[in-house]
């Protein structure tokens, strides 16, 4: 490589290293059912963004450095104990710490007293500093500890002290001065309390965990060591620093075990355990553990709460965790770890938690269910007025099994407190309560000429109105109301069916804008067809393009029967939906039942895929500019197209549409020597080729002659030997004479046409040109040539399908019988129809060509599709060579298409009743698509008219609907006869 070649990818990596620089390193991420773990440059874990060990989710830092040692706090007396204040500075004026969680107060009765859990009085929330009265009896030293939200602490202030506190005069009582020590037994009883006056922010819940050196980073765990028999540092889980406990010491012993702290608790209280843990290849022991000694109130241990894991020796890190709960009688919790009946190898612990479940207020996903509640402990009695509210109840958690009858009347329900506002209509999104007039929700709608009726559409009952006027009048009921905003729009969709003698203009589902006075703004309404009396039931559905306009505060929800005079009008099933994302302009996205519509920035429809209108698609470029597109018509335009499959143009796929034109050169040799022979037949030059039966082939031999005598005749032929090697006794499929001319040149050129069938086998033929004197003196030498600027040639070329031979004699006499002729001619369908059962004609669809079971009403149906009667006329005593179909399938069961089923009739015109021949042809057919399809195998007889569609099967792999006549693509038969 060059060093010009060099420097350029240099050049090229900086500019990519830049770009990475830039770019954003989570621009285009979220975090599923994880967490983002935060690394310094030292490999230590620093924080955890997202789903935390516990179940809670947010944002954890860990193993943070020690923050600054806070600076000395100044000490008072004050009745009952000492005025603790912190200014918020730090030694050596150092900034409080981004990650500062807190300053504890620690107190002791010595002089360079250890602190510990049990020196910690209070903690002074705020980096700006506070002041505290920290209950004491006699003069004690005070000193301050920083610890940061990861829980790091930092070396102690200096020392303050020691301070004692003042003499207490009754007029100088302070607030908090008299605590739970100084009040004899039960002295503080209910009757002693205002109502309100110990709520929950009194109570001291927790704050988060609760271990003081968590990650084993600080001080505390280097004073907690000291002395510790077994028990040493090492390199933590993504942190500086774990605890490693060898195996057990003595016999006796049941493993080395380390407290880490003490808890006051109360029975019942539950904690959540969770520790990392990692053993050694060697490990040898029962497991690792972290767990709770719970003891009564004069020490004795009660029971334990432990987690106890055991791990895989040499294996990596891995976390356990769990919960426990303190027992009757429990009020202090000592925290241990432990590598239980280890007798070889080492243990090692990091990132310990211990957290109570009920935790600053909050209570712990999923940590209180029933098992946690005693039969009937939670009655009415016990839930105090009003806290129990929507709020409280999980959505569909509270139904009609849950009320006791007759608990919920309408006197519990303040006058107007109950709206569509308050009220879920159902889980599918239909506005609509009661949308199929089943219920007493529909009794309460009833109004003049409205009533309930049996059956019906495919339920139980149907709406009913009486449309019997003098005048035409409108007659309208409200099935609901919604909340509404200026732009939303609305499905509709309503069943309906008008009687036989109903006069009426239309029948409509609606819903009427209005604003907060109730005026009217503006109606979005679906209309029925004006001509369909006594035509059963049909449906009514779309997407009004009348959206709700400015000051739209609610949309109410009608069926409607306009103008009418006589009959009556049947409504069931009815629908009413948000069409999602309805805005008044601008980008956005549309959906409804009826499909999808996405706008561009000017409102303009740029896609549109939705059932009853017409559909297109728009799609834009880096620019914004149209890159393709899809018109409703169908009709496409793309800049490059790539077709796995296979490519449909006009009905024909485009390799048999090419398979109808030559395919050119299959097998050439070009020889610039000689060859030379005599009377003996002697080989020139040899070729292979493929040879299809349905091809035809042109083979040829083109050179010069050249001879040693001038009379006589060179013969150049073209043997056959198949698939084995061709010899002089090959069989000969081609013959020339030529006349002798000495040594003049002169050119020779064999040439035969013939079909792939004619050769023989289909495939390898290896065709090898001859040559010999004949009638020439004795002696006389032949030679076939070509030179450098005129080369011999010889090929093989494929001219097109096989056609037949038409031709005949003609003795030029003026009296002959004229030639055959191939003839190829299309001809559109002139009939078509669909038939009930295969039996009658089924006047209901029409010319549409229905096939196969979609329901009991018609059974499984068949099509017949006729063709005109000059179809008999050319067919008359010719010879059929290929029939080609050309279908249109519109609609499928399935979207991925169904089986085709055809066969052949001879019907002239659409008969009253079906019938067809019995051979068939099964054809896979995509939706949407058509194409031609060789029908030859059964359209073999010059007495058939036209086509049927009848699968004769239940399976709905065959029920589909193909274009009939008078549609966009009707139905097309090609014929390709000799006559």
């Amino acid at each position: 490589m060059s060093n010009v070649g060099i420097g350029g990818r240099l050049a090229a990596l900086e500019r990519q290293i830049a770009n990475l620089q830039r770019s954003s390193r989570l621009g285009h991420s979220s975090i599923e059912d994880a967490a983002i773990e935060v690394y310094d440059e030292r490999g230590s874990l620093r924080a955890v963004i997202g789903q935390q060990a516990d179940g809670t989710s947010g944002v954890v830092a860990v193993n943070g450095p020690p923050p600054p040692q806070p600076s000395r706090p100044h000490v008072s007396s004050v009745l009952g104990g000492v005025a603790v204040s912190w200014d918020g500075t730090f030694l050596e004026e150092v900034a409080a710490p981004m990650d500062f969680a807190r300053v504890e107060i620690h107190i002791g009765a010595t002089d360079g007293f250890i602190i510990g859990e049990s020196t910690l009085r209070a903690t002074i929330e705020s980096p700006r500093g506070g002041t505290l009265i920290i209950a004491a009896a006699a003069p004690m030293y005070f000193r301050l500890m920083a610890r940061t939200t990861s829980g790091t602490v930092s070396a102690p202030s200096p020392q303050a002290g020691p301070v004692g506190p003042a003499a207490v005069v009754a007029q100088e009582v302070l607030d908090g001065i008299i605590n739970e020590t100084a009040l004899a037994e039960e002295a503080v009883g209910r009757m002693h309390l205002q109502v309100g006056a110990v709520g929950h922010t009194q109570l001291g819940i927790g704050t988060g965990n609760l271990l003081p050196d968590p990650s084993f980073e600080g001080p505390y765990t280097d004073q907690n060591l000291t002395g510790k028999t077994g028990w040493s540092l090492t390199t933590g889980n993504n942190s500086a620093r774990a605890v490693q406990a060898g195996p057990k010491g003595p016999p006796s012993s049941t493993g080395r075990a380390l407290m880490i702290t003490e808890l006051p608790v109360s029975p019942g209280d539950r904690f959540f355990l969770a520790f990392d843990y990692r053993v050694s290849a060697d490990w040898a022991g029962d497991s690792v553990q972290l767990f709770t000694e719970w003891q009564d109130a004069q020490g004795a241990v009660l029971s334990y709460g432990i987690l106890a894991v055991t791990p895989a020796p040499g294996g990596p890190w891995a976390r356990a965790k769990h919960q426990v709960q303190a027992p009757d009688g429990a009020v202090e919790a000592a925290v241990w770890i432990k590598n239980y009946e280890a007798t070889a190898g080492t243990a090692d612990f990091d990132n310990a938690e211990v957290r109570t479940v009920i935790g600053a207020g909050m209570v712990l996903a999923d940590s209180i269910g029933t098992p946690e509640l005693a039969a009937g402990s939670v009655v009415a009695s016990k839930v105090a007025a009003k806290t129990l509210t929507a709020r409280e109840v999980k959505a569909l958690s509270l139904t009609g099994a849950e009320i006791a009858t007759g608990t919920l009347v309408a006197r519990h329900v303040a006058a107007g407190a109950l709206t569509a506002v308050h009220l879920a209509i159902g889980v599918d999104g239909n506005l609509i309560a009661d949308p199929s007039f089943e219920g007493p929700v529909t009794t309460g709608r009833l109004g003049t000429d409205w009533t309930v009726v049996a059956p019906g559409r495919d339920s139980p009952k149907a709406l009913r109105v009486d449309c019997t006027s003098a005048t035409p009048v409108d007659k309208t009921i409200t099935l609901g109301t919604f909340p509404a905003m200026p732009g939303q729009r609305v499905w509709l969709s309503a069943d309906y069916q008008l009687s036989t003698d109903w006069v009426g203009a239309r029948a409509n589902v609606y819903v009427r804008w209005e604003d907060a006075a109730g005026a009217v703004l503006a109606y979005s309404r679906i209309t029925s067809g004006s001509a369909e009396a006594g035509s059963g039931w049909k449906t009514m559905s779309g997407a009004p393009e009348t959206a709700a306009p400015a000051q739209t505060v609610l949309g109410r929800i009608r069926l409607a029967a306009i103008d009418v005079k006589a009959g009556s009008v049947l409504f069931d099933n009815s629908t009413c939906r948000i069409v999602i994302g309805s805005q008044p302009s601008g980008t956005r996205a549309e959906i409804s039942p009826a499909g999808l519509v996405l706008f561009d920035e000017g409102g303009d429809e740029r896609v549109s895929l939705v059932t009853g209108r017409a559909n297109f698609l728009t799609l834009s470029g880096t620019n914004g500019g149209a890159v393709a597109t899809i018109d409703e018509r169908g009709n496409a335009g793309f800049n490059d197209v790539s077709v796995a499959g296979g490519l449909t143009v006009g009905g024909i796929r485009l390799d048999s549409r090419l398979a109808e034109s030559p395919r050119g050169l299959v097998a050439i040799s070009r020889q610039y020597s000689a060859v030379t022979g005599s009377a003996n037949e002697m080989g020139f030059v040899e070729l292979a080729f493929q040879a299809d039966p349905s091809r035809m082939y042109r083979i040829v031999v083109d050179c010069y002659v050249t001879a040693s005598s001038e009379t006589g005749e060179v013969h150049v032929t073209l043997r056959d030997g198949g698939a084995s090697t061709p010899t002089v006794s090959s069989p000969v499929i081609q013959n020339r004479v030529f006349p002798i001319n000495g040594l003049t040149w002169r050119s020779v050129r064999v040439e035969l046409i013939r079909s792939g069938a004619s050769l023989g086998a289909a495939g390898l033929h290896r065709i090898l040109s001859t040559f010999h004197a004949q009638w020439a003196p004795g002696g006389t030498t032949v030679t076939l040539f070509g030179k450098g600027d005129q080369p011999a040639h010889m090929y093989v070329e494929d001219v097109g399908p096989v056609i037949p031979d038409t031709g005949v004699y003609n003795t030029g006499g003026g009296v002959a019988t004229p030639p055959k002729q191939q003839y190829e001619k299309t001809y559109t369908a002139s009939w078509s129809g669909s038939y009930s059962n295969r039996s009658a004609y089924n006047s209901y669809y029409g010319s549409q060509c229905i096939q196969g079971y979609y329901s009991s009403n018609n059974g499984v149906q068949a099509a017949l599709i006729g063709f005109p009667s000059s179809l008999g006329s050319d067919l008359a005593g010719a010879s059929i060579q290929k029939v080609e179909l050309y279908l249109y399938y519109a609609h499928w069961y399935y979207n991925a298409g169904g089986k085709a089923v055809i066969k052949a009739h001879g019907h002239g015109a659409r008969p009253g009743t079906f019938s067809c021949d019995g051979d068939s042809l099964t054809i896979d057919w995509g939706k949407n698509v058509g194409k031609w399809i060789d029908i030859t195998s059964i359209f073999n007889s010059t007495s058939w008219r036209g086509v049927a569609l009848d699968p004769n099967n239940t399976s709905l792999d065959y029920y589909g609907r193909a274009e009939g006549v008078g549609e966009g693509h009707p139905p097309q038969l090609k014929v390709t006869y000799v006559k």
